[in-house]
């Protein structure tokens, strides 16, 4: 019994995979990480406790959403490809313009009659003509 209480831990051994990583936190803020031992460090534990399945599966999904994402750029790129297509325009191509935006616009002239604002009725009278200026 006792040798096959032996067997078992050195099959349990070899399975496990590597052996625990020791790594070591160090730095001021504690976000630098070293495998070798520094001045103020302190000491984690980085074992990767997935079994041999669970690594597999985690590193097919991650090799897929690559792909999807590498599809996505291209597809992206392609997009901006299309719009930003340079094209050739000559000036005989170009259509006048039917007025432009800085040219005065036409005023309308009011007239004397009565508009009514519910009770209230307001009359604007008629814009009267400019005399022309004395020579």
């Amino acid at each position: 019994m006792t040798a096959s209480l032996a067997a078992a831990a050195v099959i349990v051994l070899l399975a496990s995979g590597s052996p625990a990583q020791t790594v070591y936190r160090c730095g001021p803020d504690r976000n630098v990480y070293s495998q070798t031992p520094c001045a103020d460090g302190t000491s984690i534990n980085a074992e990767d406790r997935r079994t041999a399945q669970q690594r597999s599966e985690a590193e097919a999904a991650a090799r897929k959403e690559a792909g999807i994402g590498t599809q996505m750029e291209r597809e992206r790129l392609a997009r901006e490809a299309a719009a930003h297509a340079p094209t050739a325009i000559g000036l005989n191509q170009v259509k006048p313009v039917a007025h432009a935006a800085s040219a005065p616009k036409a005023s309308k002239r009011k007239s004397s009659k009565p508009k009514k604002n519910g009770d209230l009725t307001v009359i604007v009278p008629a814009a009267k003509p400019k005399k022309p200026a004395a020579p």
